[in-house]
């Protein structure tokens, strides 16, 4: 009566096999509760659907992990929730309310630079997505596991919204013109495809030193997300956009590093080795 998902030769899984792809379509309802109340012109509540969907996709592939199950259907699962839920959502946010607020009430249309700047967008974040899925994962240095490749979907997502958010604060009077929402979908759906490194936090590291203060700035965030919901989010998402010159140097150096480590082990000057590497 129903398609069968997964493996024909097993009439039945573990219920705990599904728990990812539960998280996974809960990630996927999300984005599509964004999208409708997009439509409804809920901007506050189709922003915070979005932030759950981050929320459920960090937890799918945590899950996936914990219980160490995976499979070709949840791959594909996830990268289609998060196209809608971090392409789609945030490209209709764009297109119903940012890009199409206008001094002038008989403005009916989008331009077409708007137009075109939420196309790029979404079909960025589709492009990063399917070669995220096509391509076999491959083996990196321990440097090299402290990155991603381009700009990950939902802090791509994130920073596309900046302006959405300060539009909904109350705590910010600035307005922000129609140019830098074009200009940060534009700059944004070319990181998604570009090669330029951005942090991996999950695999930072910090000195034992530093624990306490950390938790206090977590603390002190909570008070700042509690008092200054939006302007906090906004913040959060703008100082994340602007770690990526920060990471691209910073991973410049630890691949210098690796260059001039590897000629060492070879008995060669690193000068020799990158100049036959390039």
């Amino acid at each position: 009566m129903f398609i069968r998902l997964g493996s024909k030769s097993k009439a039945e899984i573990p219920v705990a096999a599904l728990i990812p792809n539960v998280l996974t379509t809960l990630a996927l309802s999300s984005g599509l509760a964004s999208i409708h109340f997009s439509l409804m012109e809920k901007w506050e509540k189709a922003i915070i659907a979005i932030a759950l969907s981050m929320v459920f996709d960090t937890l799918d592939g945590r899950a996936a992990r914990l219980l160490r199950v995976s499979s070709k259907f949840g791959a594909v699962l996830d990268s289609l929730s998060d196209f809608v839920s971090f392409g789609v959502a945030p490209a209709i946010i764009l297109h119903q309310w940012l890009l199409k607020s206008d001094p002038v009430p008989a403005k009916a249309v989008v331009t077409p630079l708007e137009l075109a700047a939420v196309m790029i967008y979404a079909l960025c974040a589709g492009l990063r997505l399917a070669r995220f899925t096509a391509t076999p994962p491959a083996p990196k240095s321990a440097a090299a596991a402290n990155y991603f490749v381009g700009m990950p979907t939902p802090a791509a997502a994130a920073a596309v919204m900046i302006p959405a958010m300060i539009m909904v604060s109350d705590d910010i009077t600035w307005r922000p013109p129609e140019w830098v929402s074009m200009s940060l979908a534009f700059v944004i759906g070319l990181l998604m495809v570009s090669r330029v490194p951005t942090f991996a936090f999950k695999k930072l590291t910090i000195n034992r030193r530093l624990v306490a203060p950390l938790l206090i700035l977590v603390g002190l965030f909570v008070v700042s997300l509690a008092t200054h919901f939006w302007a906090t989010l906004a913040g959060l998402a703008a100082f994340n956009l602007a770690l990526t010159p920060v990471s691209w140097i910073m991973r410049a150096r630890s691949r210098s590093a690796e260059v001039a480590d590897a000629a060492m082990h070879a008995g060669t000057p690193a000068g020799s080795s990158s100049a036959i590497a390039e």
